[in-house]
């Protein structure tokens, strides 16, 4: 952290806790607290909390499902990961390889599909992805990608593996998100979780797991210096 990102975050611990600005033992133990603060003072976002919350998110599923036993795709939220999955059902008749989704054509992106977008843009936006299908004719039946100011960019490759992981990091004008388009919607449905997701926050810059560690270490040294007061 910067001297004036500690500034601003050492403002306001001693404004909401009365930090006396000239003890060098608080000023230590809670130089470790504004570290961890300096994300929000900052309007760092890391994980889908604050502005990216569960509840701030559009989730939609689009296209018509022909087939039996239809289950539309869905998104599940922790503080941490997003878990989209898509969706899928059985052939309908003549059966076979007929695609579920009405209008559809294996292997090319088409009207069914699920997305999970926000219109909440703080650059750059950067996460991991792992991305698996359980679609017995390989990944080109589920595609996934980003949805970037109301366009597609495909993410996972339709001829590789079941299984794909990367990571990205870009920029968004007006919207962002990711979608799950089933170009058939049989055989079994892709699963995408999303982890490390940041917004705001610039390359090398999000804190390791040793600094967030300081957190509790200056709680407790903050404990230590008010009972030897």
């Amino acid at each position: 952290m910067n001297d004036s990102c500690f500034g601003k975050a050492f403002g306001s611990l001693s404004q909401n806790l009365e930090v006396n600005e000239n003890d060098e033992d608080q000023r230590h133990y809670y130089r470790s607290l504004a570290i961890v603060m300096g994300a929000s003072v900052r309007g760092e976002v890391i994980g889908f909390t604050g502005p990216y919350a569960p509840a701030t998110w559009t989730i939609i599923n689009l296209g018509t499902l022909a087939g039996g036993s239809p289950v539309l795709g869905n998104a599940a939220f922790t503080p941490t990961t997003l878990t989209i999955t898509g969706s899928n059902a059985l052939s309908p008749p003549p059966g076979g390889d007929t695609p579920a989704c009405i209008a559809a054509i294996y292997g090319f992106p088409g009207p069914c599909e699920i997305f999970v977008v926000t219109q909440t843009i703080q650059n750059p936006f950067s996460f991991h992805w792992a991305y698996q299908t359980n679609d017995a004719d390989g990944p080109a039946g589920d595609i996934f990608g980003l949805l970037i100011n109301g366009a597609r960019l495909p993410l996972s490759n339709p001829g590789g593996a079941s299984s794909q992981t990367g990571a990205v990091s870009i920029n968004a004008l007006s919207s962002f998100g990711w979608f799950i388009n089933c170009t058939d919607c049989i055989g079994g449905a892709a699963t995408v979780t999303i982890s490390d997701f940041t917004a705001g926050v610039p390359a090398g810059a999000a804190p390791e797991p040793a600094t967030l560690a300081l957190l509790g270490v200056g709680l407790a040294g903050l404990g230590f210096v008010r009972r030897q007061q």
